[in-house]
């Protein structure tokens, strides 16, 4: 007993002199960049003990252990990470985070290097390459600004030039942009709309005695922060970076949004007129949670603004008083000598004042801690039939076959639906309420199903409700988790535009991604939207999905050819940062009659565990290969594939291309395939060695006897080729009879493989373990009640 402590002693000091300190290169990038001190090292060695348990403490682990104590930001972990701590340093400027970046322009939020002050600085890039008359027009824009303080204007204090490129310097208030609340809401409450009207049309006056055109008021440039100011980032940057309107068809339609008309093909600049047209659209959008013309082609969007006038907001919103609807045409006239003369006449008409507005405004923002609630006359409005929807359940259900490969397995899906026992009148009265919704637009949906509610401090919104919720648009900074509960998965219902997420990583966990395909798309979709859509859109750098289900119900009224929907279509954040990309995805469904998950680019590492994939076109679908000096991993377990199409689809449309190395790795996987190659190349042929650099692994898989292994089709119309796999390294797989519990249905267990005519090393059955799938059906047997 008496020695016990004194061991214990040196034991600990051993294990503190066995950490490895931070490399000197590490300790140089943090201390050049002024981003800690040796302190602060030092009194990270606990959490690095903690977060190394026992391996080296490799510089990635004093990183995250910095990142926990709070001492750099995760923007600033993962530039240290890639080796490039010059990216964080513009000038006498050290960056903190990423607000948000465009096609020109990325900000930041940074602190100068002697200051602990936040500011908020731009880098973007003109359109001009005459330096100097930018230099001058930015030097007149500031000496205009000048002693110019009002809590609605965000102004420039400084802009440099650098390279290429303008650095813009303003003052950081943190804040939410409208358009990312209109997200998460949905349309705002008239109150709201007239406050924020009433604060940026003083704003707006105080620049016009200034002489200052703002010319990008769009609602990303709207920020309300929570003591009720609704703030006009980037004042007049856009007339003096892009003064002429410069169309380009690879932006997204919303940047055409608020185009005055004059502007369009013109060569004018913009002024107080084009302003108030814009003004006006952005009110527009904020009461009717869309904007005014909802095309999604670019040259359509400004041919409406040009050839249309925008709508009486009252045909949207009903609610909205005359005064302001009356006001929002005069806003929105196609002709400038239309709208007011000037924005302080504009202010003289506005129907209230801008007294009061702050504490509405506050009010609004604090809601968003919360379940956002609809407003008195939405939540009055009546609840849209389900008997389309529930046709399909029944269906389902009855443990019918289940298959959307082609068309006549669809048609005879419908065939079998329309003859279940509802009354005439029942189904005409359903038929006729999805006619209405569907011509009227996603805007008045919204209101009849329940809104996603907004993440708590920690990035997470938890889906509680035994209600069906509404697809929306989220875009948020940061980590972002949606989840239900395992033993009552939420559901969320899609119509025409797909469940959108914009988030540095995402993660969802028990929920069901439901579309009811009603007859023909959506009007104003281009054939390449339609051939894309799916039912969740990611933007993130990681994707971690478990418990979910995807699927696709067709109503009996589909009398002509629905929208085929992928499952899940995934865009990295930042393509450039490849190592950082990664998709896991865990005991989880896919029946959609497109692709189970297409891929605009190729992640590092990808995972499928106990996964059931059944009648879609494909698994995977790349649309570009990995890159020459990329290796893609692909790690499966116990993934059924049944009735499917190839487990890899790639687009090969460049014949020059040389993609990188795929590596396979496949444990207890079953693959059976329908007219489809197990690696299947579409578009040019691929060069005959191209195979050489895929792997495939399978060990304890089985796959059909008459399993082919790669094929390449010119097009989808095209009979599918046979390509030799002979130089393709394949290693485990095995080819033979198999019987499952039942037939196809959505009902997973009746894919349990029950015998296989295979050699086998496990007791398990290849294939999905169904105890671990939450009850995806029962739940969606749930919408009959």
């Amino acid at each position: 007993m008496g020695t016990g402590c004194p061991i214990k002693l040196v034991r600990k000091r051993i294990s503190e002199t066995l950490i490895e300190p931070p490399s000197q290169e590490l300790i140089h990038r943090l201390t050049s960049l002024k981003l800690c001190t040796a302190a602060d090292l030092r009194r990270c060695r606990r959490r690095v003990r903690k977060l190394a348990r026992g391996i080296p403490a490799f510089d990635s682990v004093w990183i995250d252990a910095l990142v926990q104590a709070q001492k750099i930001s995760p923007f600033q972990a993962r530039a240290l990470e890639a080796g490039q701590p010059e990216q964080l340093k513009v000038g006498p400027y050290l960056l903190i985070s990423e607000l948000g970046h465009s096609h020109k322009s990325r900000t930041f939020i940074a602190r100068a290097s002697e200051s602990t002050e936040r500011c908020t600085l731009k880098l973007t890039r003109p359109q001009s390459d005459s330096v100097n008359q930018l230099q001058q027009d930015f030097r007149t824009l500031l000496q205009q600004l000048q002693g110019l303080h009002h809590p609605s204007l965000i102004l420039p204090r400084v802009v440099k030039p650098l390279a290429q490129q303008f650095v813009v310097i303003s003052h950081y208030l943190p804040s939410t942009t409208v358009s990312e609340l209109l997200i998460r809401r949905g349309r705002f409450p008239v109150p709201v709309v007239l406050a924020i009207g009433a604060q940026l049309l003083e704003a707006l006056v105080a620049l016009e005695k200034r002489r200052v055109i703002h010319g990008d008021i769009r609602p990303w440039n709207v920020r309300l922060n929570e003591n009720g100011i609704a703030a006009l980032v980037d004042t007049g940057l856009e007339p003096i970076l892009s003064p002429e309107l410069t169309i380009h068809s690879s932006l997204p339609p919303r940047c055409y949004d608020g185009i005055a008309p004059e502007l369009i093909g013109t060569g004018r600049h913009p002024d107080a007129q084009s302003d108030l047209y814009a003004l006006g659209c952005l009110l527009w959008e904020l009461l009717a949670g869309r904007p005014p013309f909802t095309t999604g082609d670019p040259l359509a969007k400004l041919a409406c603004h040009q050839t249309k006038t925008v709508p009486d907001i009252r045909s949207w919103a009903p609610e909205t008083p005359a005064p302001l609807a009356e006001m929002l045409l005069k806003l929105t006239a196609s002709q400038a000598d239309q709208r007011p003369a000037s924005m302080q006449a504009a202010q003289q008409q506005w129907p209230v004042s801008q007294q009061g507005s702050r504490k509405t405004l506050s009010r609004f923002h604090a809601s968003f801690q919360h379940q956002s609630t609809r407003s008195q006359s939405e939540s009055g409005t009546s609840k849209p039939g389900r008997l389309p929807l529930i046709a399909a359940l029944i269906f389902v259900l009855s443990g019918l076959s289940y298959t959307l490969l082609d068309e006549g397995a669809r048609n005879q899906l419908l065939e079998i639906t329309s003859h279940l026992p509802f009354k005439q009148t029942d189904r005409q009265t359903s038929q006729n309420e999805l006619s209405s919704e569907t011509s009227q637009g996603d805007t008045e949906t919204t209101g009849k199903r329940q809104l996603i509610p907004a993440p708590d401090e920690n990035g997470v919104i938890l889906l509680d409700s035994t209600e069906p919720y509404e697809s929306t648009h989220i875009s948020t900074v940061g980590g972002l988790t949606i989840k239900g509960s395992a033993e009552q998965p939420a559901i969320i219902q899609v119509r025409e535009d797909a469940f959108r997420i914009v988030a540095a990583n995402l993660t969802l966990e028990n929920v069901i991604f439901v579309n009811q395909s009603a007859g023909a798309p959506a009007k104003g979709l281009r054939s390449a939207e339609k051939s894309s859509s799916a039912l969740l859109h990611v933007t993130a750098q990681s994707l971690n999905i478990k418990g979910c289900c995807f699927t696709q119900l067709d109503s009996e009224n589909s009398g002509t050819a629905a929208l085929a929907r992928s499952a899940v279509q995934w865009s990295p954040l930042d393509p450039q940062q490849r190592n950082s990309s990664r998709i896991q995805i865990q005991d989880s469904m896919f029946a959609v009659p497109a692709q189970a998950l297409h891929l605009t680019h190729t992640p590092q590492v990808m995972s499928l565990i106990n996964c059931l994939n059944i009648t879609s076109q494909s698994t995977l679908y790349l649309e570009r290969g990995p890159e020459i000096d990329q290796q893609f991993n692909l790690k499966l377990q116990h993934l059924t594939l049944r009735e499917a199409g190839p487990l890899i689809l790639l687009n090969w449309n460049d014949p020059t291309l040389i993609p990188g190395a795929i590596q396979i790795e496949a444990r207890d996987c079953v693959f059976d395939l329908n007219r489809a190659a197990l690696i299947q190349v579409r578009g040019q042929k691929p060069p005959e060695n191209w195979l050489s650099s895929v792997s495939l692994l399978g060990e304890g898989s089985v796959a059909s006897s008459e399993i082919q292994i790669a094929g390449w089709q010119a097009s989808k119309t095209e009979p599918l080729q046979e390509l030799s796999a002979s130089s393709m390294q394949i290693e485990g797989l095995s080819t033979g009879d198999f019987q499952y519990a039942a037939s196809l249905s959505l009902q997973s267990a009746d894919s349990v493989i029950t015998s296989a005519q295979v050699p086998r090393t496990s007791a398990l059955p290849p294939g999905i373990q169904v105890k671990q799938f939450p009850g995806f059906l029962a739940r969606l047997q749930s919408l009959k009640n």
